[in-house]
């Protein structure tokens, strides 16, 4: 601690005033950096594509529109192709897959796949800063020609689908370049690349992921996530529910 802290503290116990705040732990940064490429904005629309490749081939495609807001509220619809006008809608605790003519909306899991590897978690609700608690590793690695720090993380929620996580974060540009998520068992479930990012904004955002199910017989099966098109916006918190998400 700095002589200047030193008697700043000094100062306020004889003022009678609390210390100052804890400084907070390296490990937090880290997570709130990785946080900040994949949820650059508040309050945004997204326009995505995920695509299933095997060997180098594109064996199948999705287009959607991705609505998301603060935390917990993001509204996933898709456009085109067989699932057309499907909706998955994340507000709070609560997920739904609402299909067009049917009654009522289908609760489901934020495992819920949007195609292949990848899942509605992948795409708008993992929050590693509120979801994990991490360590920070001695030293460094090198993943993709990239000099990292490496955090291991423990979810805070027995709900939380993957509970043990190693994360890779670029120690010079403070980006996240790999995530590995295990099951409780320790068994590796899933692999996440970070491929490119870009400027929206002013702001630095993920453009591009890569997902492998580590648990699929596809052992060479990718899931490639591309974000194509970032608008900033506001957002009516009406359309977060699924009655409000019909006029989308």
């Amino acid at each position: 601690m700095s002589v200047a802290r030193v008697l700043t503290v000094v100062l306020l116990i004889s003022l009678g005033l609390s210390a100052l705040p804890a400084e907070v732990p390296p490990s937090q940064e880290w997570l709130a950096a990785a946080d900040a490429a994949r949820n650059a904005f508040e309050e945004a629309v997204i326009s995505a594509r995920a695509s299933q490749v095997v060997g180098e081939k594109v064996t199948g495609s999705a287009d959607f529109d991705i609505y998301t807001k603060g935390k917990d509220k993001a509204l996933i619809i898709f456009r085109g192709g067989k699932n057309s006008g499907r909706k998955i809608l994340n507000s709070g605790d609560r997920m739904w897959l609402i299909v067009p003519g049917a009654s009522h909306p289908v609760p489901i899991t934020a495992n819920q796949r949007l195609l292949g590897g990848a899942s509605m978690a992948d795409v708008a609700r993992l929050r590693f800063a509120e979801d994990y608690s991490a360590t920070l590793r001695p030293g460094t690695e090198t993943v993709n020609g990239k000099t990292c720090r490496v955090l291991d993380l423990t979810a805070k929620s027995s709900k939380t689908a993957y509970p043990r996580v190693v994360l890779w974060m670029d120690e010079v540009e403070r980006l996240p370049v790999r995530v590995l998520f295990s099951l409780a068992s320790g068994r590796e479930a899933k692999e996440v690349s970070f491929m490119k990012f870009g400027r929206v904004a002013g702001k630095t955002v993920v453009t591009e992921m890569e997902i492998r199910d580590l648990l699929s017989s596809q052992s060479g099966a990718i899931t490639r996530l591309e974000y194509r098109d970032y608008r900033p916006a506001k957002l009516d918190d009406a359309i977060f529910t699924p009655e409000g998400s019909a006029g989308l």
